[in-house]
């Protein structure tokens, strides 16, 4: 049996297409977890008043907790032997639960990503997912010939697989993460206790993108990313290797208030010391959790090295930005 989680907050538009495309499946031993983050748009009253199936199990959240947590509490509602992450604003094809489970259980991964195309259908690159040193994404063409990448450093997060126990084997999301980068730390997590990620390069999610958070230069977007990202590097690297990354992330990090200062971009600025002091007032937990991970770690940050890129992505990214918008 598969447990399918869904988080929701206010993406109604969504969930016809999402979950319609769920219930017609060709495999049928599936039930689907929908977390609800106290939307205001109606959407568990939808759910309730289109679909009839008692394969959907409804979590009302008195709060907005968003991904991590919320997750993480669809989890311990989840009765399948494995686990399907989904983001809602998806679509899938009628043979796509047939497919995952079955390559999932003839090779020997721990996680299983797949391959997005666009929501409309549109045939993209294949490309994975990388991190350069200091966590930034980057997203490369893929010359794997396989129908198995292994070349990358995470999976989309859009849809993943795993077994039920691995997700307590390695702790679970992290619930100081609001939002953003959860994924990239999590999985970090799991290569660091030796475990195997990989993405399949045939079988295919349509995705709106942007469709559940917002795209472009927010606020909100970059203050949740630099409270994330400073904790994920504190929690990840070895010392050795903290003593010289940290310094060069918090030098980036003055390059890049500098540059959204220049084009009087203040309050973006500011997210930057905004994360700082979460990290500051959050140390406690933070190093406590580091502790938890150095100690348990086996592979060491020379092996992870070698699945990350080498330079500094971020700062290519926002040079892109300010050239195309000024």
């Amino acid at each position: 049996m598969i447990s399918i989680i869904i988080v929701n907050f206010n993406w109604k538009k969504w969930l016809k297409k999402c979950i319609s495309s769920l219930l017609n499946q060709t495999y049928k031993d599936f039930e689907i977890i929908f977390v609800d983050n106290a939307s205001s748009d109606d959407s568990i009253e939808y759910i309730e008043k289109t679909f009839n199936d008692t394969r959907i199990k409804i979590i009302k959240n008195k709060n907005n907790s968003w991904f991590s947590w919320g997750n993480n509490l669809g989890y311990q509602h989840a009765s399948g032997e494995y686990i399907i992450l989904l983001n809602n604003d998806t679509r899938v094809e009628n043979n796509f639960l047939e497919k995952y489970i079955y390559e999932f259980q003839n090779n020997d991964i721990d996680i299983l990503g797949v391959t997005e195309r666009k929501y409309n259908g549109e045939k993209v690159d294949i490309s994975f997912p990388k991190i350069d040193l200091f966590w930034h994404p980057i997203t490369l063409k893929s010359n794997f010939k396989s129908h198995l990448n292994t070349d990358l450093f995470y999976t989309s997060w859009v849809c993943i697989i795993f077994k039920k126990d691995f997700y307590e084997k390695t702790w679970w999301l992290d619930n100081n993460f609001f939002m953003y980068v959860e994924e990239v730390d999590w999985m970090w997590r799991c290569r660091l206790y030796g475990y195997k990620i990989w993405q399949l390069t045939n079988l295919f999610i349509y995705h709106a993108g942007a469709g559940s958070t917002w795209s472009g230069i927010k606020y909100n977007v970059f203050l949740w990313r630099n409270q994330n990202t400073l904790q994920m590097l504190l929690k990840n690297y070895s010392g050795k290797n903290l003593l010289w990354i940290l310094p060069i992330y918090l030098c980036q990090n003055i390059w890049e208030i500098f540059a959204f200062t220049i084009f009087w971009k203040f309050k973006i600025a500011s997210s930057y010391i905004s994360g700082w002091i979460f990290n500051i007032k959050n140390r406690k937990i933070i190093f406590k959790n580091r502790k938890e991970i150095q100690e348990k770690r086996i592979i060491s940050d020379k092996e992870i090295m070698k699945n990350m890129y080498k330079g500094f992505w971020k700062i290519n990214h926002l040079i892109t930005y300010f050239k195309q918008n000024n």
